[in-house]
């Protein structure tokens, strides 16, 4: 009946004296005649599609001005450069070379129809000799910069050359020279000697001499080389051997702080805890990698714990005392600084843990500072002199 009647149904099931099928809204008010002829009764189950969601959330009228709000917002965004992606760059840094972007208008948040990937590719060329050429695309909101260095080195170092101001090296520690290789500028000092903080180690020029062995001028230059300064300082240290123990119970509060942007709202519980740990979890959602905050939301943990008064063993303050005197030279000893020699020794002296003794140091000379060259006068015969 439905089929000469040119009504479409679907999905057609049977469940003994009953029929599941889908029928579409435009057809389903066309059963009706046939339904009352036959004495069938007909039950909506189901309904499904756009229109039945729509009407499902008729009330919600702020959901749907958000989500169009969200669209148009999307929508929006994607008219401006979110991200610059650069590969190949080697002797300029990504840094360096953002900022000169920066200021010829090429950045984040900037309209991509004022950049002309072309005009890009000239800029770079021209700023950067040794930049062989560039391959500026935009790809929906991401700018992609290809960059291809000069590899010659020579032709680098003569650049560097000509923009560099002459160094010389000088010391901040005190001590004696152990060792001293140079590869450039003129040495001041011997292996052995002692040396004093500020004092100049190498000197950023060249002696340039005649066939007499006379003086005519001086080449300025970067100081290089590696010296290395043996120096001895003092260790002392102390602290308490009691100590307090955290034990934590079970009790504890959440806040919470979300924010668009860089404004944000804080739901902060009552503490009702006299003591109690902070814990901070921050979750973020960015884009441009990473460098646009559009949205955070921070969680807070207050923990509640009970003091307890403890003391160390003897072990524990070794282990302790140990692990600051290795937290305190951390961060030297990523600085190239070596540990020659120590000597070190731990008194526990009722209540205190004292620490005393002397460390001695291998230090890299790394500072420099302008190099003062001094100037040739010319007497009236023509010869130079100091």
């Amino acid at each position: 009946m439905c089929n000469a009647n040119r009504i479409l149904i679907w999905d057609v099931e049977n469940h003994g004296l009953l029929y599941e099928l889908c029928i579409s809204v435009r057809d389903y008010p066309k059963l009706r005649p046939y339904a009352r002829k036959t004495g069938t009764r007909i039950t909506i189950i189901k309904k499904q599609g756009f229109p039945f969601f729509m009407n499902r959330f008729r009330k919600r009228r702020m959901f749907f001005t958000g989500m169009f709000l969200c669209v148009f917002l999307i929508y929006g965004l994607s008219f401006f450069v979110w991200n610059i992606h650069i590969e190949g760059n080697v002797t300029q840094s990504r840094e360096e070379l953002l900022e000169h972007l920066e200021s010829i208008g090429v950045a984040c948040g900037a309209r991509k129809s004022q950049i002309v990937c072309e005009s890009i590719e000239t800029d770079l060329r021209k700023t950067y000799p040794n930049i062989l050429w560039v391959s500026a695309e935009m790809r929906g909101t991401k700018i992609f910069l290809l960059i291809k260095e000069n590899e010659d080195k020579d032709i680098i170092s003569k650049i560097t050359e000509k923009n560099s101001t002459p160094l010389s090296m000088i010391t901040e520690t005190a001590g004696v020279v152990e060792s001293m290789i140079v590869r450039q500028g003129t040495p001041m000092i011997h292996v052995g000697e002692e040396v004093s903080p500020g004092q100049i180690l190498v000197e950023g020029f060249y002696e340039l001499k005649n066939d007499a062995g006379e003086i005519i001028r001086y080449e300025g230059v970067e100081a290089d080389g590696d010296v290395f300064i043996k120096t001895t300082e003092n260790y002392q240290d102390r602290f308490s051997m009691e100590y307090e123990k955290k034990n934590y119970t079970n009790r504890k509060r959440l806040g919470i702080r979300v924010g668009v942007f860089e404004k944000g709202f804080d739901f902060q519980p009552n503490i009702p805890f006299s003591k109690y740990d902070v814990i901070h979890d921050l979750k973020r959602i960015s884009i441009a990698g990473n460098e646009i905050e559009l949205f955070f939301v921070e969680f807070t943990w207050y923990l509640e714990y009970e003091p307890e008064k403890c003391r160390y063993t003897e072990e524990e303050a070794e282990t302790l005392a140990n692990d600051r005197y290795l937290n305190k030279y951390k961060n030297i000893l990523q600085k190239g600084v070596q540990i020659i020699e120590k000597d070190v020794k731990i008194d526990i002296n009722g209540k205190l843990c004292i620490v005393g003794g002397y460390v001695t140091l291998r230090v890299p000379v790394t500072k420099k500072v302008p190099a003062i060259i001094p100037e040739i006068s010319m007497d009236v015969s023509g010869e130079g002199e100091h």
